[in-house]
């Protein structure tokens, strides 16, 4: 590991503004599908899929970017995904159409891996001592950059509208990967290049981009329509191949026997669970603040107002992620994993309790995102547990991108569901479709409760990790000399990968 090695830009500052662009891409999604909608004139189920296809790319290729990363490949492949957010975001700002627009989303999808690139980054090329000070900044840059430039993004597109939005972050990305290639590292001595599971990886995207397209189409297709049970049949072998394939390749892009732990595999199914209505809320509330009260769910709220509510976002995770420590530490991650499923649940609950107050508004997301982040503050607990040192990267990447596939689920989901409750108001689905939508997200939470406290914990594991890997959930955060990173689940699973 070399001491701060970069290029001619300082190297810190450079993977901090790499980790960025991930916020910022987030931030364009949720909060204005409803202006996609209105924009190029299209149906509530199309223009959830401007935030669906940038989930469904960062899931599925995080996993084959992750591996072009190891080693000598990460800088190319780094400096790589930052031109092409660019370029996506160049698209989607000054796309002609709704299907050019679609396609610069989906570039964009590819700053899910980000996070992981930088942090691994600083994983071989910071010193040492500062090694976990730094990750801990990535984390925080990352969790409250997403949460504080909701304000900020959606004012600008309330002001200018979607292209400058959108330009103003393709901008932002030519700055980032012009900085990558003066600042990023070369790899020292030889390169370690594994092979990569292009098979494998052709066969999750084409399964999940088929399952993910039938589900949203359903409603305007037909569910028997054969189109649609073509895309579920080409998604149910896509899918069952790239199992099979998995289990037998030398280098699998995921590495499917670590499922074999019970623990593993809760927190797996809790991620998938979890992921539905941690992407599905925010689209959610967003709709319901800029409806009209003539709907009998909306607030009537401007853009930069719901803005304003999405800033619960990133202390609540912090806080979260803080009380699971503690929770942790006093009753074990299995019952710390339940209560942050609970306070998930609550926050679709108040929305439908509240009917599109303000105050229901900002206490949902508020609520929500406490549990969201107790819950992926948890999950490396239950992985660090359950298997051995030399699996946890493996393990913890592969619950990161169920993660992300729960998301895509959950937003292809709410959409079919919306879309087939159409209200009296053109473009607004009715009072019961939100509630049905809202109820799908707080059963899904509540799923992941009830899964989690039906594994046994192995406490006798826990207790024998290193004091390194144990939870001590704010001080990290704080003070850079620890030895622990950020308690956010990207960072933990960053920091404690094997290569």
């Amino acid at each position: 590991m070399r001491g701060d090695a970069g290029g001619r830009f300082p190297l810190v500052p450079t993977l901090v503004a790499t980790a960025l662009i991930s916020a910022a891409v987030v931030t364009l999604g949720a909060p204005l599908v409803p202006e996609i909608q209105a924009e190029f004139g299209v149906s509530e189920e199309s223009a959830q899929w401007s935030y669906t296809i940038t989930l469904l790319v960062g899931a599925t290729c995080t996993p084959l970017l992750g591996r072009l990363a190891d080693g000598g490949w990460r800088r190319p492949a780094t400096i790589a995904v930052s031109g092409l957010v660019a370029v996506g975001c160049g698209l989607s700002g000054f796309a002609p159409s709704f299907a050019v627009f679609i396609a610069g989303r989906s570039l964009q999808g590819l700053a899910v891996a980000l996070v992981a690139m930088t942090i691994a980054t600083a994983r071989d090329h910071v010193a040492p001592g500062r090694v976990p000070g730094v990750v801990a900044l990535l984390s925080v840059t990352t969790a409250m950059g997403a949460g504080f430039s909701y304000p900020l993004t959606t004012w600008v597109t309330e002001t200018f509208g979607l292209a400058v939005a959108f330009g103003g972050a393709a901008a932002l990305s030519v700055l980032v990967t012009l900085a990558g290639c003066a600042g990023l590292p070369r790899a020292d001595g030889p390169s370690r290049r594994r092979r990569v599971d292009v098979g494998g990886a052709v066969l999750l995207i084409t399964g999940s981009s088929a399952g993910l397209l039938a589900l949203s189409q359903g409603n305007a297709w037909g569910w028997l329509d054969p189109r649609v049970l073509a895309l579920a049949g080409v998604c149910v072998c896509a899918l069952s191949s790239w199992w099979w394939v998995e289990l037998r390749v030398a280098a699998p892009l995921v590495d499917l026997r670590l499922l074999r732990h019970r623990n593993v595999m809760a927190a797996n199914l809790t991620a998938v669970l979890m992921g539905v209505s941690l992407y599905s809320l925010p689209v959610l509330i967003s709709r319901m603040g800029q409806a009209p009260h003539a709907t009998g769910y909306g607030a009537a709220l401007g853009l930069a107002t719901i803005g304003l509510v999405m800033i619960a976002i990133a202390p609540g995770n912090l806080v979260g992620s803080w009380a699971s420590g503690i929770l942790t530490g006093a009753v074990g991650p299995r019952f710390a994993l339940a209560a942050g499923g609970l306070l998930a649940c609550a926050g679709p609950v108040v929305l439908i309790a509240g009917e599109g107050q303000v105050w229901a508004l900002v206490a949902s997301i508020t609520v929500s995102s406490l549990g969201s982040g107790a819950t992926f503050g948890t999950m490396p607990n239950l992985i660090v547990a359950a298997v051995e040192p030399s699996e946890t990267g493996s393990a913890t990447s592969f619950n990161i991108l169920l993660r992300a596939v729960g998301g895509a689920l959950g937003s292809a989901g709410t959409a079919a569901v919306l879309g087939a409750h159409p209200g009296a108001l053109e473009g607004f689905a009715t009072e019961s479709g939100v509630d049905l939508a809202l109820g799908l997200c707080a059963a899904a939470c509540l799923a992941s409760m009830l899964v989690s406290l039906t594994v046994p914990e192995r406490r006798d594991r826990l207790a024998e990790r290193p004091a390194g890997l144990r939870a001590r959930p704010l001080r990290p955060l704080l003070d850079a000399g620890s030895q622990t990173p950020s308690s956010q689940p990207i960072a933990i699973a960053t920091v404690t990968r094997g290569d």
